[in-house]
């Protein structure tokens, strides 16, 4: 565990920090776009939001806080941002939380609509019109604080802004422009074999245990989900290929996930194997699909269809995504295979990781990391070590649990 208060810890900061600001020292060009990018943020971001705010539809001043938060990411990052959310709602059990997400209904799978959880659409909202607003990925920022109304409703939350405050102050050239230095910081997390929500708990103030598990509401993980796709409860087990909704792959696999040729030689032998057992395929609007399950239900259902589909699973196999992050939440294990993503990150300890170290773990060390390979091989080495017969032995002793 990072010690963020430690001398070492503190110039390793200070390292990562001149290596960012390294190649403006001696451009003009550089030090200009850096220079606009900061008076754009604070003028467009800013003050214009500040003064929008005063003119436009905000919640009512009711004796109730309304906290906004700005998910980044796609569905895993929020199933991770979940922990702080709910360390947040214990501190604040009346309020009213607002979520906006990066990718559409990100955050639909993880929090029950009702009149304390309100789920907003469109354009990124006015954050100056709550109480509270943070945003959150692999950073945690406090961009909007009401002190009078916090002060008045929820005095015992103070503590823990001020101390997040004063952390975020600590890393501001990581938390100030977090859209352009979240890959910075999760580069650092990974060079420490950290877990990717360590920087998070740390800025938040929260000092939540990133370990943390548990279950959804019982809503989102309703069993009659089942019965529009004729599944009956343990009776099958879900794929998915890995790939999100936010990439596009273009006719290529991405780094981090399995060819189908791989998938296809699982499933034939998994039959073999377990011929009672229905193989069911879920995944977004990019996923490919496999003509050779049982079940192809990708692009067919919604996405707060899935932790239901997931948790009546006898078992979920998959690269590393974000539907391996909702796991955290529901009673299903997974199978999980990492190639460019460093396990020690992103693996939980509930499921079975399978991971080789014939090369480094490269995710964030280019823009177009999700494709091309930094050391220019035509696909990720370590997903290639990862074999049918040994996703295969993992996904049977794991059905073992089930007398199998």
């Amino acid at each position: 565990m990072i010690d963020w208060t430690s001398n070492q810890t503190r110039v390793e900061l200070l390292e990562l920090k001149a290596t960012l600001e390294m190649y403006g020292k001696d451009s003009r060009v550089v030090r200009l776009a850096r220079t606009y990018r900061k008076l754009r943020n604070k003028i467009w971001w800013d003050y214009r939001r500040r003064l929008l705010s005063y003119l436009r539809w905000a919640p009512p001043k009711d004796n109730r806080l309304h906290v906004y938060f700005h998910l980044r990411g796609g569905v895993g990052d929020c199933a991770a941002n979940r922990i702080a959310i709910n360390k947040l709602r214990e501190l604040l059990p009346q309020a009213v939380f607002y979520f906006f997400t990066d990718t559409p209904h990100a955050a639909d799978p993880l929090f029950v609509s009702d009149d304390k959880h309100v789920f907003l659409d469109g354009k990124i909202p006015l954050w100056y019109r709550y109480d509270l607003a943070f945003e959150i990925c692999l950073s945690f920022k406090t961009v909007h604080i009401n002190r009078k109304r916090i002060t008045q409703l929820a005095p015992q939350l103070l503590p823990f802004l001020e101390k997040g405050l004063q952390r975020q102050k600590q890393l501001d050239f990581l938390v100030e422009d977090n859209y352009l230095m979240d890959e910075a910081l999760g580069r650092f997390l990974a060079a420490h074999d950290e877990i990717q929500l360590a920087a998070q708990s740390y800025l938040s103030g929260l000092d939540y245990d990133v370990n943390t598990t548990g279950l959804l509401p019982a809503e989102l993980l309703d069993p009659t989900v089942l019965a529009s796709y004729h599944l009956a409860p343990k009776t099958y087990i879900t794929i998915h290929s890995g790939i999100n909704t936010l990439i596009s792959p273009k006719g290529c696999t991405p780094l981090k996930c399995w060819s189908e040729e791989k998938w296809h030689a699982f499933v034939k032998l998994f039959k073999t194997k377990f011929p009672h057992i229905k193989v069911v395929q879920i995944g977004g609007k990019n996923s490919p699909k496999f003509d050779f399950v049982d079940v192809c239900l990708v692009d067919k259902t919604s996405l707060k269809q899935i932790p239901s589909l997931m948790e009546h699973a006898l078992l979920h196999v998959d690269g590393e995504s974000g539907l391996v992050q909702l796991t955290r939440w529901i009673h299903t294990q997974a199978v999980v295979f990492f190639g460019p993503t460093l396990c020690s990150s992103f693996g939980l300890s509930k499921n079975c990781n399978l991971t080789t170290n014939l090369c480094r773990p490269c995710m964030w060390l280019s823009r177009n990391w999700y494709f091309d390979c930094a050391l220019g091989y035509p696909a990720c080495k370590n997903m290639e070590a990862i074999s049918v017969a040994q996703v295969l032995q993992a996904v049977a002793e794991k059905l073992s649990s089930h007398g199998l």
